[in-house]
């Protein structure tokens, strides 16, 4: 009865279930039970292959591998398998180092070392992706001399298998680290000097460029903070630096992007280029609100405005003839700069540097895309971003939140979400690392009653007396 049951679990394509009952301890010393399970072998170990080789079902694919090797004595076709696996996954790992994503080929070699795959080649890979992954870091924090020995010694320690286009490009952002450090040290010095000076604009200016280059600079962070604490608000044109900045090679600034030639080889100034500036991307939600609308909240100090790409660089993507990585908005504090990377004006005129936004500054990025900086609250350093042109955000949302603290939303004039249709207003705030909500009586979420406040649940339905919505996050 069993031995029928396994026949007509594989003629019905079960084979899962067909391979179950062929295990079992009473058919496996029968032969034709035996024959049975080496078809059923047969095709678990093509079925393994096609969901190893790209379709997705990795973990499928090892199921099948074990279920494989308990029917029928397949150890050889098993072991094809993972050396193709191996070398499959080994070549991926290349690609991600040289598209300069040493923490990403990192995650793939530590998948593969969970399944044993790659032996000698895979430990000394990983062992490259990790001296990566210092110099990155080294590099975040301004010392490039040091990035660029650790490169040089990853370069040495490459497999032999290894593609001879990745030693050669790590040899090259080696020497370009080696240049950026002479100019970090120049910016730096420089930076120095005008704190001396108390030349607060152009300490801002010295600041931002280093912080660029390094996000964890130290000593850009305090003369940055320093220039703020006496400058302020009252400082509201652009940065007009004492000398020419200068000229960055933007395809070799870190090793956390892609490392292929910058996209505009013939650009001018100090501008950091689309593919160079690296960041923790803060993270991103829409509101969903019932008759109103959605809106998209950006929780990150950082906001990069740019158009969308499969790279999902941008963390406000406009639908527009922009670059990927046009132009950054960041939150010091309780002040907003609003930072160029390709043509950007201000209220009509051309910025070329750092500019301090005041609320009401109409931001025009390339030829056409339009939005108006508002600070709504005069007590919350929440900021909004309005559409003034018709270029529409991917996803497609109405409004667009710099979220700091907190960000209201009600009918009023000064919520940074303008609900007509609601009476009371709804509190968004952080507490800790997470985000709750309070609203100004109860409310329901997913058929729970809260009495005010309560914490963000993405994707659960949240209903007042007089509103409802939900919270959706972004990758």
């Amino acid at each position: 009865m069993e031995l029928r049951g396994a026949r007509r679990a594989m003629r019905e394509g079960r084979w899962d279930e067909a391979a179950a009952m062929l295990t079992a301890d009473s058919l496996r010393e029968f032969l034709p039970a035996k024959r049975l399970s080496q078809k059923v072998a047969a095709h678990l170990l093509a079925r393994a292959a096609q969901r190893l080789g790209g379709a997705g079902e990795s973990s499928a694919g090892w199921r099948d591998l074990r279920q494989a090797a308990q029917l029928a004595p397949v150890d050889a076709q098993i072991e094809q398998l993972r050396r193709s696996e191996a070398q499959r996954r080994m070549n991926r790992v290349y690609e991600l180092l040289l598209a300069g994503s040493p923490g990403d080929g990192l995650a793939e070699l530590d998948r593969m070392e969970r399944r044993n795959l790659g032996g000698d080649d895979r430990r000394q890979l990983q062992l490259v992706a990790r001296r990566l992954a210092e110099a990155d870091a080294a590099t975040r924090e301004g010392s490039f001399v040091t990035a660029a020995d650790v490169v040089d010694k990853a370069a040495g320690m490459l497999p032999g298998a290894a593609p001879a286009a990745l030693g050669k490009r790590l040899r090259q952002v080696a020497a370009n680290f080696r240049a950026q450090s002479k100019q970090c040290d120049q910016l730096s010095a420089d930076m120095h000097a005008a704190v001396s000076q108390e030349d607060w604009q152009g300490v801002l200016k010295l600041a931002t460029e280093l912080l660029e280059m390094s996000p964890r600079h130290a000593a850009a962070k305090r003369a940055r903070r320093k220039a703020w604490q006496a400058v302020g608000m009252e400082v509201t044109q652009a940065y007009i630096p004492s000398r020419l900045a200068p000229v960055r090679d933007a395809g070799a600034n870190r090793l956390s992007v892609k490392l292929s030639p910058s996209t505009r080889p013939g650009a001018k100034g100090s501008h950091v280029d689309t593919a160079v500036s690296t960041r923790d991307r803060g993270p991103r939600f829409i509101a969903w609100i019932d008759g109103v609308g959605g809106y998209l909240v950006c929780l990150g100090d950082e906001i990069v405005l740019g158009q969308p790409s499969s790279t999902g660089e941008a963390d406000v993507p406009i639908l527009a003839d922009l670059s990927r990585r046009h132009a950054v908005i960041r939150r010091d504090g309780e002040s907003y700069v609003l930072a160029p990377i390709h043509s950007v004006s201000l209220n009509g005129a051309e910025i070329t540097g750092p500019t301090v936004l005041r609320p009401d500054d109409v931001i025009r990025l390339g030829d056409s895309a339009e939005f108006r900086f508002r600070r709504p609250h005069a007590l919350s350093s929440t900021a909004v971003l309005e559409r003034q042109s018709g270029h529409k955000i991917e996803p497609a949302v109405d409004g667009i939140v710099l979220m700091g603290e907190s960000c209201i939303l009600g009918p009023q004039s000064h919520c940074h979400v303008h609900c007509r249709p609601w009476d009371h207003d709804l509190v968004l705030f952080r507490r800790g690392r997470e985000l709750s909500f309070r609203a100004a009586g109860p409310f329901e979420m997913d058929g729970r009653t809260f009495a005010a406040d309560a914490p963000v649940v993405w994707g659960a339905r949240v209903e007042g007396e007089d509103f409802g919505l939900c919270f959706e996050e972004l990758a």
